[in-house]
This record gives structure tokens, sequence and C-alpha cells, in this order.
């Protein structure tokens, strides 16, 4: 079974398969500094889905983001209480069985996604166009 804080942090911020990818690279290359083209040429990816879920994991307090010559740069640095969810997350991740149980959480998190961030955002679901 997944931890609660886990699966908290799924919901609230880390919640489609990209982010997932973005932030366990960023946890475990706690030193790597890169604009979303660099992170997009890493993990092989287009730029546009890149740029906007690592814009969404800043705002989520999981990575930061500073103002470069060449657009936005992001850097591992999670607000104080997504410490240690994330590194629950990443533990969860190594165990092979755990990780299994992440993904289908994470792909039943995904198809509720749209809705989950109008609500944040105070939009009413039904106006919004797909």
């Amino acid at each position: 079974m997944i931890d609660q804080s886990v699966r908290s942090l799924l919901e609230g911020v880390i919640d489609t398969p990209l982010k997932l990818q973005l932030a366990l690279m960023f946890a475990e290359r706690r030193c790597l500094y890169a604009t979303a083209a660099q992170v997009a040429d890493r993990i092989y990816r287009d730029i546009w889905s890149t740029r906007e879920a690592l814009r969404e994991l800043a705002e989520g307090g999981v990575l930061s983001e500073t103002m470069t010559k060449d657009g936005p740069a992001y850097a591992f640095c999670p607000s104080g209480e997504l410490a240690e969810p994330i590194r629950r997350l990443v533990q969860c991740y190594n165990e092979p069985l755990e990780r299994d149980l992440l993904y289908r959480t994470l792909r039943e998190i995904a198809g509720d996604a749209s809705y989950r961030r109008a609500v944040r955002m105070g939009i009413a679901f039904e106006s919004m166009s797909f």
C-alpha cells in the first residue's frame, strides 16, 4: 500500500507520469540546474509538455525556478513539507512491487488531473475546453 503522504504528493503536485519522471530525475541529481530545453533533450520528450510540467512542479514546491538569459532554469529545492514525502516517493519507486502500485495509482490520479487543477485554480471544470 502506498504511504498516505506519497499519495497526497501525487494528488497535489506530481499528478502525471512526466512529472513523476522529472521529480525523480531532479531528486536523484540534486545538483542538476537546467532549462526546459536541456531537460527535454535529456529525457527525449517534447519541449512544450516538459516546460509545462517543470513550471507546475516549481509552482507546487518541488523545484525552484530562476530566470536566466535562456529562460527559466530549474533545480531541486522541495519546500519543507514536501521533503519527506519526496524521500518516501523515491523509496517507493526503488521497490519493484511498490513501483507497480505507484504507477497504477498515478494512472488513476492522472485521469482526474485536469479536474483537480481546475478546482485548485477556482475554475469551473465545465467551462474548460479540451
